[in-house]
């Protein structure tokens, strides 16, 4: 079925994005693309949020059919999402609290392998992305891991 991803990619850098202008560092070049720039201000917070509508494709497999608290699965494909929202929040002594939702280069559509092996309720998944998330500026391709619990 149709799920959501919401991802939260946090900056240790000193990363902001900008939807067009003056690039910095670039001498006075204008764009009217949006933008990655290593910026000059040192923040407390820095994150980008991208969420996602998704589609997901999966094999399953389990050691027996109806499931059950020693039940041993598998489950392998991809899925494949439509980026909805896009947002920046960052934080710092010199600008104080911003919150800005805009174009940030993401590309619009992910592609993602995934994958999750349980035992009874409790799931370890995996997924990772072969394709850039950004359209232009950067190569950066997202991966993530976790644990589930539940029936679902």
């Amino acid at each position: 079925g149709l799920g959501l991803e919401l991802n939260n990619y946090r900056y240790k850098s000193t990363v902001s994005y900008r939807e067009n202008g003056e690039i910095p560092y670039s001498g006075g070049m204008q764009t009217n693309a949006p933008f990655i720039f290593r910026d000059s201000i040192g923040f407390s917070k820095n994150k980008l949020a991208a969420d996602y509508l998704t589609v997901p494709l999966m094999l399953n497999f389990r050691t027996t059919p109806a499931g059950g608290k020693k039940s041993l699965s598998l489950s392998f494909g991809v899925s494949a999402g439509y980026l909805y929202s896009q947002r920046n929040k960052q934080k710092s002594d010199e600008r104080g609290k911003l919150k800005n939702k805009g174009d940030y280069d993401l590309n619009r559509f992910k592609f993602s392998y995934v994958g999750e092996l349980g035992l009874g309720p409790v799931k370890l998944y995996g997924s990772y992305s072969p394709k850039s998330m950004y359209d232009n500026n950067m190569d950066f391709r997202p991966y993530s891991f976790g644990v589930r619990i539940g029936s679902l």
